[in-house]
């Protein structure tokens, strides 16, 4: 009888053809896979460069916006047309929306635009400077050592020496005391035809030295918050820095061994100027004398936003140029 349902079986011949025709298929789908996945990592690395590159952007703006908002400050502490802290504020507001404008139009240009804004916080001061190059760093009074800050916060201490007033001794030189957590002093000494600059810390130990010779003229410019001599880099006064978290007393010693300008800032949370001015430190902001104190902002807080096509940043900043 035959069978109701034939079995076909397959020859050798039949077995090989379809074992190549599966191994095939799966060729075919392993290289479409490695395609997909080809692709995919592609795309993601196209938008992670992307990405990066528009942060990168935002950085560069975000430098740019700190060192800007920094130097609109202390021009504005530095007009004379500017005798309270609250006309301070008002022109820095006016100036920082006019640069803002200006950043914003020259930005898109690039793909992108940036928008800077004060947010109406800041903290008043005292611009504490002497603008006369002939004079000596004493006080009013012409006492050699005297206290500029106590228990203030303190910011951007710059003092354009003469070198040819500087003492070539150590030990007899002028000298910037810092009293924070630590106490640090700052040497401004002579040698040959240079200026040097001596950190020694809280034990009295020597950090190190930066010798700078003045490139224009007899002066050179010590820039404490700045951590340079001249346009060099000084590591030694990192150790300032470093010694103060916060409040600090400020005060110069041996005022008659170095001439030039200077100016620093300070907070007035502890000494109102009304008192700094009742010291006999000072001379009246009028008088053509120095040196003087005079209002203030210390700092001030502005908004930073940053818009591309893929991105948006937007944060807060506190704007403190030169802070110990």
């Amino acid at each position: 009888m035959a069978d109701v349902n034939p079995v076909s079986r397959l020859t050798s011949d039949d077995r090989g053809q379809l074992f190549l025709v599966t191994a095939l298929a799966i060729a075919v789908m392993l290289v479409s896979l490695a395609l997909i996945l080809n692709t995919a990592i592609y795309t993601e690395n196209i938008a992670t460069r992307t990405t990066d590159t528009q942060l990168d952007d935002a950085l560069s703006g975000q430098r740019a916006l700190v060192e800007a908002s920094g130097q609109i400050l202390d021009a504005e502490n530095r007009n004379d047309d500017n005798e309270s802290a609250t006309e301070i504020e008002s022109e820095f507001n006016s100036s920082l929306t006019n640069w803002s404008t200006t950043a914003g139009t020259l930005e898109s240009a690039n793909g992108f635009t940036v928008h800077v804004s004060y947010t109406e916080t800041s903290t008043t001061g005292v611009r504490v400077h002497q603008d006369d190059p002939a004079r000596n760093f004493t006080d009013a009074s012409g006492a050699t050592n005297w206290d500029l800050a106590n228990n203030e916060e303190v910011r951007a201490i710059r003092l354009n020496v003469s070198q040819s007033s500087l003492n070539s001794t150590r030990s007899d030189a002028f000298r910037l005391v810092i009293d924070g957590d630590d106490d640090v002093t700052v040497f401004v000494h002579a040698n040959d035809s240079n200026v040097v600059v001596t950190v020694e810390d809280d034990s009295g130990d020597v950090v190190g030295s930066c010798e700078v010779e003045p490139t224009r003229g007899d002066s050179l410019v010590v820039d404490v918050g700045g951590r340079t001599v001249g346009t060099r880099y000084c590591a030694p006064l990192e150790t300032v820095h470093n010694a103060v978290d916060g409040e600090a007393d400020v005060r110069f010693e041996n005022g008659d061994e170095a001439e030039g300008t200077y100016e620093l800032y300070m907070t007035d949370r502890n000494t109102s100027l009304a008192a700094l001015l009742g010291l006999t430190h000072y001379e009246s902001a009028d008088s053509s004398s120095w040196p003087v104190a005079q209002p203030a902002l210390y700092d001030a807080n502005v908004t930073y936003i940053f818009y591309s096509s893929g991105t948006t940043v937007k944060k807060e900043i506190r704007i403190a140029p030169g802070e110990l």
